[in-house]
């Protein structure tokens, strides 16, 4: 970690599988829609009918197709990786997140709670993002009993992160 809270990080391309939402910070809709989203994805079970599932021992909620910025709409989505989406089951969707330069923060504590101070603090900072593709990961930390870890991988210009440091 730099002094700013994060790391950069490069990451390759992925391809998620899941159910997807269009949601917005704005108007509030996004306190509703993102854990309903969650309970959807858990109580159907929706990562068993992800055909082509990677190895990636996460879950992956994904943030993509912004309208303008945090402040406008925005596509929600909660998958797995997949190897490929040559089919995609009826109610699931697919988001491609490209191969990127990310700030990559921890949330770590009782959840939501980290994880909500961590986009506050990411939307109260001057962080050069892209607004392509934003991704929380969730993996084995976040299912221990005590100290939940998420990782959010913020999409950013690298030139630009590169001057900040």
């Amino acid at each position: 970690m730099d002094n700013h809270g994060f790391i950069v990080k490069k990451m390759p391309a992925k391809i998620v599988m899941g159910i997807k939402r269009r949601t917005s910070n704005a108007d509030g809709r996004s306190v509703a829609d993102i854990p309903e989203c969650w309970q959807d994805f858990l109580s159907q079970n929706i990562a068993a009918k992800i055909p082509n599932r990677a190895k990636t021992p996460a879950f992956f909620a994904v943030y993509s197709e912004y309208d303008s910025d945090w402040t406008g709409e925005y596509a929600y989505l909660i998958g797995s990786e997949v190897t490929k989406a040559d089919k995609i089951p009826d109610g699931l969707a697919v988001t491609r997140i490209p191969a990127q330069t990310y700030a990559v923060f921890k949330a770590a504590g009782p959840m939501p709670d980290a994880l909500i101070a961590v986009w506050m603090s990411v939307w109260g900072t001057n962080l050069p993002r892209t607004y392509t593709c934003d991704f929380e990961q969730y993996d084995a930390r976040f299912t221990r009993p005590d100290n939940k870890e998420v990782d959010v991988y913020i999409a950013v210009n690298e030139e630009e992160i590169d001057k900040m440091r």
